[in-house]
């Protein structure tokens, strides 16, 4: 590795998804290698001639950049352009919009690399890597339900998901539970949950405060999500708390639902089936922390 210091570039298309993935690596490098420095940059904010030609003269200096990071299909493009432009190493987070080839690096989930031989330049992590698996986890006798809603891979069956809730929360009572949903979410799936079971407490995502969820999940004892969101599932399973999956019906086999099928039946995970019986992991899987490793990795090739 090379500890000379470095000023990396991380850019972005302000989707929160992507920023905590660039977040989780960015402070993994920094606590690997604390005298590089960085520049974040949202290129939504950039007009459609600096995106395409990478004129970036009057937004940034970027002439001494080492390091360029993209993570978000709008910013692939940039990325290399730039990357050629500055003589800077280029990595992308999740699998590009072009060829992996065209970049130095490539960071991306094993569910994305569909069973198939990967190149020296690829380095494939357990799911999307996020912040948390590098924060805190202090536990206060605090239980998690994180909700999603309709998706490609699943359907969601409103009045199950609301009985799957309740047997959560009847499964432990000694914790204090908290119910979160997402814009996905039925609009009345909160009420419905509230009128069910009127002690647990009740975050609908139109009045959460910036933060207020990785603060939740740093606190929580347990967190059940759903499996429609892939990143909160791996964001739950970084954060340090025992995790649940609320079971949904897939629309059709697919990828994400054999996987998590599969750490349901080996016991690593607890379970909250259709029919609401809920499971206790027997054997729970260990904190996952790949922003940690992915940070190792392209640390040792830039």
């Amino acid at each position: 590795m090379n500890n000379s210091a470095k000023q990396w570039l991380y850019l972005h298309d302000g989707k929160p998804g992507h920023v905590n993935q660039l977040r989780g690596l960015s402070e993994a490098v920094a606590t690997k290698q604390p005298n590089h420095t960085s520049i974040w940059l949202d290129v939504t904010t950039l007009s459609f001639t600096q995106r395409l030609f990478a004129r970036m003269e009057t937004v940034l200096p970027l002439e001494a950049v080492d390091v360029i990071v993209a993570a978000g299909h709008k910013t692939h493009w940039l990325a290399l352009l730039l990357g050629n432009k500055l003589q800077a190493h280029t990595a992308v987070i999740m699998r590009p919009s072009w060829p992996m080839a065209w970049f130095d690096s490539v960071i991306m989930p094993k569910h994305d690399a569909n069973n198939t031989p990967t190149a020296s330049n690829t380095h494939l992590t357990e799911g999307a890597i996020n912040a948390l698996g590098m924060q805190i986890h202090e536990p206060r006798n605090q239980g998690l339900v994180l909700l999603g809603g309709q998706s490609k891979h699943f359907d969601w069956p409103a009045a199950q998901v609301t009985r799957q809730v309740c047997a959560i929360i009847d499964s432990q009572p000694d914790l204090e539970w908290t119910v979160a949903d997402s814009r996905r979410s039925p609009e009345l799936q909160l009420a419905n949950i509230r009128n069910a079971r009127p002690g647990a407490r009740i975050q609908s995502h139109k009045t959460c405060p910036q933060g207020w969820l990785m603060e939740q999940m740093q606190q929580a004892e347990r967190v059940w999500v759903t499996p429609d969101s892939v990143s909160m599932v791996y964001e739950a399973l970084s954060c340090g708390a025992d995790v649940g999956f609320i079971e949904l019906p897939p629309k059709a086999p697919n990828r994400i639902n054999r996987s998590i099928l599969a750490l349901i039946a080996e016991g690593k995970v607890s379970s909250v089936t259709q029919a609401a019986t809920v499971e206790l992991a027997s054997a729970p899987l260990p904190r996952l922390n790949e922003a940690e490793s992915a940070a190792a990795w392209l640390l040792s090739r830039v």
